[in-house]
């Protein structure tokens, strides 16, 4: 396949080649491909001695920035890399100290990242440094990064109900996240009973399932604050019209029914919402679908997009940020 094609000839692991790329049609390709890197290299954080482990906990969740993300947590920590070598090594490596940072791994993940950026130049898209239609997103917002992380992991997605202490994946094995995890610090939300609403979902993407000695934990793990990115991005979306009866059936109700729509992906996920809604969700879909087979069919030619797969990349933007705006704050 094209996208085949494209994964082949970067050096990276074909789900985290596929964040990068899809990361170019949502807008965020520069902060991707740093995260990209970052997946497929060693952990920039250094292992404490146990009698710090709690000023290490302490020092992550910090550069975390509340996004409850290792991956966006890994990107953070670049973004400062950056900004604090121009000072000199020795700010740098005192930063490192403090921050309980491996200095060679964290300098060897920024080189890689040049290697990367001229792979995908080889393949015809534009530099990730520069700006451009696959940068026009920046590369702070919360609801762009979550979403490419999405699109390329997945279907590495486990859920949680409420009450629910361990997440299910999509081959029904409980995990918790491993312990390496910015999310397993304690005073993490994910690192203790599910709290969302009781017919709602919180779900989890993560990088790689470890089988341990009693259960499975998940590593570089983001949590999802909206599930668009899983109906837009991710697997087969399919979709069914649903008649019920009311909750409060009544003689003057004279045996109307609820007319909605059940949207599934890959026959796993499902979620119920209006017809309407549910029949905007899946054009949008088809739509986006025909612009990433196209972008890795043509990436020379990578931003000029038919103008109705182009709209439907902009209404992408818009439905990703006021998913995560309208979903409720931890």
């Amino acid at each position: 396949t094209d996208l085949g094609i494209c994964l082949s000839a970067l050096s990276l692991e074909p789900r985290v080649g596929k964040m990068v790329i899809m990361s170019h049609l949502i807008g965020c390709a520069k902060a991707s491909s740093s995260m990209a890197v970052a997946m497929s290299y060693k952990s920039p954080f250094a292992i404490p001695p146990p009698s710090m482990r709690k000023s290490s906990d302490i020092a992550k969740v910090k550069l975390s920035e509340r996004s409850e993300s290792d991956q966006i947590t890994s990107l953070n920590v670049l973004r400062n890399r950056d900004a604090i070598s121009k000072r000199g090594i020795g700010a740098l490596s005192g930063w490192c100290r403090t921050n309980f940072l491996n200095f060679s791994s964290l300098n060897m993940i920024s080189d890689l990242r040049r290697n990367v950026s001229r792979e995908l130049e080889g393949l015809g898209f534009p530099p990730c440094s520069q700006n451009g239609y696959h940068n026009r997103n920046g590369d702070f917002n919360l609801a762009f990064l979550q979403a490419s992380i999405c699109a390329g992991l997945y279907p590495n997605v486990a859920y949680r109900r409420q009450g629910d202490v361990n997440f299910s994946t999509m081959t029904n094995r409980k995990a918790k996240i491993h312990l390496s995890s910015v999310n397993a610090v304690k005073s993490q939300p994910l690192s203790m009973k599910c709290q969302v609403a009781e017919n709602q979902a919180e779900f989890v993407v993560y990088g790689e399932l470890v089988k341990g000695k009693a259960m499975f934990t998940m590593d570089h793990t983001t949590h999802l604050v909206s599930p668009l990115p899983l109906l837009l991005l991710c697997g087969q979306l399919h979709v069914r019209p649903i008649h019920f009866a009311p909750a409060e059936a009544t003689a003057a109700s004279n045996g109307t029914t609820i007319q909605k729509a059940l949207l599934s992906v890959d026959d796993w996920l499902v979620f119920l919402c209006e017809t309407n809604v549910a029949s905007a969700l899946v054009v949008l879909r088809q739509r986006l679908d025909s612009a990433f087979s196209r972008i890795t069919a043509d990436p020379y030619n990578f931003a000029d997009l038919p103008v109705v797969e182009k709209d439907a990349v902009n209404t992408l933007t818009a439905v990703l940020l006021s998913g995560h705006k309208a979903a409720p704050k931890r």
